[in-house]
């Protein structure tokens, strides 16, 4: 890499100059406290408001686009200069700021002499005209080297290029003119241009996959689509379509769009999050791949389910795109089709678990809150019952704010509706209806327990609301002693007693279940599809006419 090497004052009013390598166009940051000249630290540093001169020595003032608002902040870590030469951390490393930094000014760079350096008032930094505007990459195995260009980065930054819609101003500041068609046109039109582009499209996946391009080149227009069409979109970018997304997830030629952190990673975890060019990230969405939707364990292929809730929490909660960050944890996988297929991108081998696998996602959830502090959200994807339960109750007992979606978000969603149908006319209260549940997995044992909650609140005790609970599973009913069927210690929390089975003998359908059980709501969430069949249904808006209830209702989440 050719690097400019430039002397500059590192204290201002101090006679003391170090030499930075700078790999960036220009430094406009100035630290907020003064640090110790040694050990490792960390300093805030806020971007000054616009037409603000940072020194004295500055000969030129630039404009960001869009404009600072002189509260935004980035971070810097300051690595003592007489580090051992083994440490394991980056010598005297200015660290990356985010991911617009570059073209807006930021300097990342090295500090090569062995003094001491101290940040205080303000960072000296070169002309702007003194630093070039390209530099020579690193080559790559034999390739030759490539070369660095303000404008070509600015145009394949989706977070900086609007398409035809970039401001006129913005393309001049960024030496984006001649890179890209002359007109320019509102942002809408972008739109209706991507809109236009899914309509082509033949297949939900195709449509899936020209939204991922759009995404990785004009982030703005694709957020406008998702919002003026989330209706039609939802089932695109999430379920159904991010499913056969994930079983071809190693062919479909994406950009990373998320961070992978993987087994081998382990003891290095801090760097890989460091990677992440967001500094303001409040919820990272985390899976490990085992067991997504009803396709079992597809390995890092489930990246789709964090980028697809990630897509999700933009378009359809508001959050801004660089507050979400997606996480695949690759520790190997299960599924033979899926890792002996020479094209899978993950870890060839079976899956890790036990104490390895427990250091590592300790190790990253300390660097996710090392980053981003205690408050950020940690959201658990698609994790196996082995591993969902235990690492939620685990967090939750440390202090992480967390939260697992397929048991938790489930069940509020569901005990929603159930809240929303006691509203209707005729439907008995809470505390006399009963449920059956198909299915006995994270999203149901969830919904169960909130249910449990609620009828507390209610005015019934624990054990009498356990009692209008029935569980449902591929084996029948769940109970205790049942000889087919390992229990989870969670499903033997909602286990009837033996005794209570022989209303529903082995063997029995979900039908019979209804028949004999008399339940007044049904509640399904299992992979297993058509379940709710004609008859069933009929059945349960039976119970009305023989039960103390004056409606039946159901719900099923698929």
């Amino acid at each position: 890499m050719d690097i400019v090497t430039y002397k500059h004052s590192a204290l201002q009013g101090v006679n003391h100059h170090s030499t930075i390598q700078f790999d960036s166009m220009h430094a406009y940051r100035t630290a907020r406290q003064p640090l110790p000249a040694t050990g490792l630290q960390r300093a805030r540093c806020v971007k000054r408001e616009r037409q603000t001169t940072i020194s004295a020595e500055a000969s030129s003032v630039r404009d960001c686009h869009p404009p600072c608002n002189g509260t935004d902040y980035v971070e810097m870590d300051i690595v003592d200069s007489h580090a051992p030469a083994d440490s394991t951390t980056d010598h005297a490393l200015l660290h990356t700021f985010s991911r617009r930094d570059l073209l807006r000014g930021a300097v990342t760079g090295t500090i090569v002499n062995s003094a001491p350096v101290v940040l205080h008032e303000s960072l000296h930094v070169p002309p702007a005209e003194a630093i070039p505007t390209t530099y020579k990459l690193p080559p790559v195995g034999q390739a030759a080297p490539g070369t660095y260009n303000l404008g070509v980065a600015a145009v394949r930054d989706p977070a900086l290029y609007r398409g035809m819609a970039t401001a006129q101003a913005v393309r001049s500041e960024l030496r984006m003119h001649g890179l890209m068609p002359h007109r320019h046109v509102p942002l809408q039109l972008e739109i209706d241009r991507a809109y236009g582009a899914l309509e082509t499209c033949s297949s939900a996946i195709d449509q899936y996959q020209a939204l991922a391009i759009l995404r990785e080149q004009n982030q703005d227009a694709f957020f406008g689509l998702l919002s003026q069409n989330l209706n039609k979109l939802l089932p695109v970018i999430y379920t159904p379509t991010v499913g056969d997304a994930c079983k071809q997830w190693s062919t479909l030629m994406q950009r990373p769009q998320g961070l992978y952190v993987c087994i081998k990673d382990k003891g290095n975890v801090r760097a890989l999050v460091r990677n992440w060019p967001s500094d303001d990230v409040k919820i990272a969405v985390v899976t490990d791949g085992e067991r997504i939707l009803g396709l079992g364990d597809l390995g890092i292929n489930g990246m789709g389910i964090p980028v697809g809730k990630a897509m999700v929490y933009t378009a359809a909660a508001g959050l801004q795109p660089h507050h979400v960050l997606p996480i695949q944890l690759d520790v190997g996988c299960n599924t033979s089709e899926v890792r002996d297929n020479p094209l899978y991108m993950g870890l060839q081998q079976e899956r890790v678990r036990g104490r390895e696998y427990d250091q590592l996602i300790d190790e990253l959830i300390v660097a996710l809150r090392e980053r981003y502090g205690a408050s950020f959200i940690l959201h658990w994807e698609d994790f196996n019952v082995r591993n969902s339960f235990r690492l939620l109750d685990k967090y939750v007992a440390q202090g992480v704010c967390t939260f697992n979606d397929d048991i938790q978000s489930t069940a509020a969603a569901v005990v929603g509706a159930v809240y929303g149908a006691l509203r209707l006319d005729g439907v008995a209260p809470l505390k006399e209806q009963v449920f059956l549940f198909f299915g006995a997995g994270q999203a149901n044992i969830g919904t169960a327990r909130l249910l449990v909650a609620a009828l507390i609140d209610e005015g019934l005790t624990e054990a009498e609301a356990k009692k209008q609970m029935w569980l449902y599973d591929s084996k029948g009913l769940v109970y205790e002693g049942r000889p087919t069927g390992r229990l989870t210690p969670q499903k033997m929390e909602f286990a009837r007693s033996a005794s209570e089975s022989d209303k529903v003998p082995s063997g029995s359908s979900l039908l019979d279940a209804v028949q004999q059980l008399q339940p007044s709501a049904l509640i399904g969430a299992a992979a297993k599809q058509n379940a709710f069949t004609a008859d069933t249904i009929k059945a349960l808006t039976e119970v009305g006419s023989s039960a103390p209830f004056a409606r039946t209702w159901l719900l099923q989440w698929l």
